[in-house]
């Protein structure tokens, strides 16, 4: 009798358990679930590994960190006639993102600008930036003259770069050009045979996809 009480005391409390287990995980899973990015900080995929994801401090109404910003060239775009190509390949180089003159872009994650200069053949005015954490540098080209952070000024991520400027580089709006490599590219403006995927930059920095 004694047995049966205890086989039946011992199931009932297994059973308590169990079921407060379910409910505990349960309630863990629904804590832990991250919100979705809001569209406006989704510029690509989305990304497969929740724990990399960080808060993201870029401005509300932002698209790849340009206020009220839209995509207006992706990376490696073929354009018939485009001059500006890795050896004369007439892709896009770069990533481009389009937006009223004026309108602010705002920095990625934590760094320093390396490099600052003017060019009338497709950067116009442009500002080189290095992020030291992940090893990696972009090129921001068609910025607004004057807006630019200057070489060596430091900046964390939501601080203002600069403002959209110019129509260059053959296409017909204002825009900011982003061209990202590996490394610390200093003064010298990343070429278009020397570049990769600006989101690389963007993913390595844990913003959210």
């Amino acid at each position: 009798m004694r047995t049966s009480l205890a086989r039946t005391t011992a199931r009932r409390i297994t059973l308590v358990a169990m079921a407060a287990g379910l409910f505990l995980t349960g309630a863990t899973a629904t804590a832990g679930a991250a919100e979705p990015a809001p569209a406006h900080q989704r510029p690509a995929v989305a990304s497969t590994s929740e724990s990399a994801v960080v808060p993201n401090d870029l401005p509300d109404n932002t698209w790849w960190g340009v206020t009220n910003g839209e995509t207006t060239t992706s990376y490696n775009a073929y354009i018939p006639g485009y001059e500006f190509g890795c050896n004369g390949d007439q892709r896009h180089k770069g990533l481009d993102v389009g937006a009223a003159t004026g309108s602010p872009i705002y920095a990625w994650g934590e760094g320093e600008v390396v490099g600052r200069g003017y060019d009338d053949g497709g950067y116009h005015r442009w500002i080189q930036v290095y992020f030291p954490d992940i090893d990696m540098s972009m090129t921001l080209g068609h910025l607004l003259d004057g807006s630019e952070m200057q070489v060596g000024d430091t900046f964390s991520q939501g601080e203002k770069w600069a403002e959209v400027g110019t129509v260059a580089d053959g296409l017909n709006h204002a825009h900011v050009h982003y061209r990202a490599a590996e490394g610390n590219w200093g003064a010298s403006a990343i070429g278009p045979c020397d570049d990769m995927d600006p989101f690389v930059v963007w993913d390595a920095l844990g913003l959210p996809a």
